[in-house]
């Protein structure tokens, strides 16, 4: 089985790669932010983890992990950003390795890994192909106000507390740019998939 893992940074249209791939293509697209979720559910080890270190603030009045807390404890703070980091990656990697396991034996011949980190947390040797989807920092910027009603510094900020994109071009595989419209991506996408001679399901 092949597993190409995808990865971009905030604004850059990673999701609607991932979109496109699983809806247009059929393909599976593994997640990384919905194991990160199954992670920090109710009495996980994750949560567990995670209430240890930051608190029972945390903890919204249902037992669930209150995000917006937790993003504004990490957002201005790298040291908390790589703690809780430290604490989420191994409990999302046992349940991306349950899934592997599962489309291997099912005989998948491909799978996407849907991986915003894949570069920062040193992931890409665990898969067979790196894609990285890429956009003008201006359209970035511009995406981010529209998209959370953020302000100009703000969305700068967003971006800045990323790996560059310089950064992530140096490791990646394959680079998706995704600066102008849907069907440009289409176009993109379809030229990836005839130069990797991946067949379109």
């Amino acid at each position: 089985m092949r597993i190409i893992g995808i990865t971009g940074g905030i604004a850059s249209g990673k999701s609607t790669v991932t979109d496109i791939l699983k809806k247009r293509f059929n393909y599976i697209v593994i997640d990384a932010d919905q194991l990160a979720r199954q992670a920090v559910e109710p009495e996980s080890p994750g949560l567990k983890k995670i209430i240890m270190a930051f608190g029972e603030t945390v903890i919204d009045e249902n037992g669930e992990l209150n995000r917006s807390m937790l993003g504004e404890i990490i957002a201005n703070n790298d040291h908390a950003r790589t703690k809780l980091n430290a604490m989420i990656h191994p409990e999302v990697k046992k349940l991306y390795d349950q899934q592997i396991s599962f489309y291997r034996k099912s005989g998948i011949p491909t799978v996407f890994y849907d991986c915003p980190l894949l570069f920062e947390t040193n992931l890409q040797n665990t898969v067979d192909e790196t894609i990285l989807v890429v956009a003008d920092k201006e359209i970035r910027i511009e995406r981010i106000m529209n998209r959370d009603n953020l302000t100009r510094e703000q969305a700068i900020r967003r971006i800045e507390m990323q790996m560059s994109d310089e950064e992530k071009i140096a490791l990646a595989d394959t680079i998706i740019e995704n600066n102008g419209s849907m069907n440009d991506l289409l176009i993109t996408i379809n030229v990836y998939f005839s130069r990797r001679k991946l067949l379109v399901r």
